[in-house]
């Protein structure tokens, strides 16, 4: 009977020791399941959309240029995150022959008996700074017969925020200031000489993957676009062909033409998944041989570790086990 004693007691010891080096917990609480990321990839204006959906326009020619975003977000509900996004995107274009834009070519402040627009080529070059708060969905991760779960899901994103809007529009040759009496920019907007802040609303809707490589680190994918509640990210206001040079003042409502920017952006990013440890210091003190590992939701979708691996890492856990 003694034998038997001590031998249980063993047993309770040793399972103790190893308990004690794994998880604190698989609960989703508020310290639990955040995750940071970084996303940079193409930015481009595709165009611009009338805010009663009855046409689409497009005043330039559009090149991608560059955008680059920073999220952090809480998963709140299984597979569903909510977070905030500060981004900057950049958009870029031109137009060899700008005739057929009537704020140009039509509006007061360019042709009067000072200075007379021409349909030179011109350029425009836009920046992007938004704040957006976002819900995120992961779908449950793909599987096969073969290899069982995979670690690799779809995501759906929607976000809705402020953003402030930096645009500058000129002449590609300089000469062509002198031969039109305009000043370089001919169009410019929160920056310099016009530095006044203009803040406008921004829906941005997304679908992407994720690949997990750890518990911690997944790579992503994603393609979205962003509805924005500006109509000069192209450099150029929307005004209809009834405009005519003889308004000069603060051009009137009714002849803009109400248009949304639409614009596209595919990113490629990575997040780090992380838990907070409010009790780290006081455990330590209690518990000194506790050791805490990491684990999120999405960890369960991650191939463990081999059987030596583990062993290395929990020297009181002993497995028997054999390599591949």
């Amino acid at each position: 009977m003694r034998l038997r004693e001590i031998v249980i007691g063993l047993l309770v010891l040793l399972s103790y020791n190893a308990s004690g080096q794994g998880w604190l917990t698989d609960e989703n609480n508020f310290e639990t399941n955040w995750n940071i990321s970084f996303q940079i990839g193409p930015a481009v204006l595709l165009g611009e959309l009338k805010k009663d959906f009855s046409g689409w326009s497009n005043d330039m020619n559009n090149a991608a240029d560059v955008g680059v975003s920073i999220k952090l977000a809480k998963m709140v509900f299984e597979r569903t995150d909510f977070g905030i996004e500060f981004g900057w995107l950049n958009f870029q274009g031109s137009r060899k022959n700008p005739s057929n834009i009537h704020y140009l070519m039509k509006g007061g402040f360019f042709n009067n008996s000072e200075v007379d627009f021409q349909p030179f080529p011109i350029y425009y070059d836009s920046d992007i700074t938004h704040l957006t708060l976002y819900a995120k969905y992961n779908f449950i991760n793909f599987s096969s017969f073969t290899q069982g779960i995979i670690k690799l899901n779809i995501y759906m994103q929607l976000g809705m925020g402020i953003m402030f809007v930096s645009s500058e529009m000129g002449y590609m040759d300089r000469e062509n200031y002198q031969l039109t009496g305009l000043t370089h920019p001919i169009f410019v907007s929160g920056r310099e000489p016009n530095p006044e802040i203009n803040l406008h609303a921004i829906l941005s809707p997304a679908i992407g993957l994720n690949y997990q490589i750890n518990e911690r680190v997944f790579l992503s994918f994603d393609a979205g676009f962003q509805f924005m509640n500006a109509d000069y990210i192209d450099g150029v206001h929307n005004f209809s062909d009834e405009l005519t040079p003889e308004i000069i003042d603060e051009l009137p409502n009714d002849y803009r033409v109400q248009v949304y920017d639409v614009t596209g952006k595919f990113s490629l990013g990575i997040t780090y998944f992380f838990n907070f440890d409010s009790k780290k210091q006081l455990r330590a003190k209690v518990m000194p041989w506790y050791h805490n590992r990491y684990r999120s939701y999405y960890s369960k979708y991650h191939r463990g570790s081999s059987k030596k691996a583990r062993q290395e890492r929990l020297p009181f856990y002993r497995e028997k086990f054999e390599e591949n």
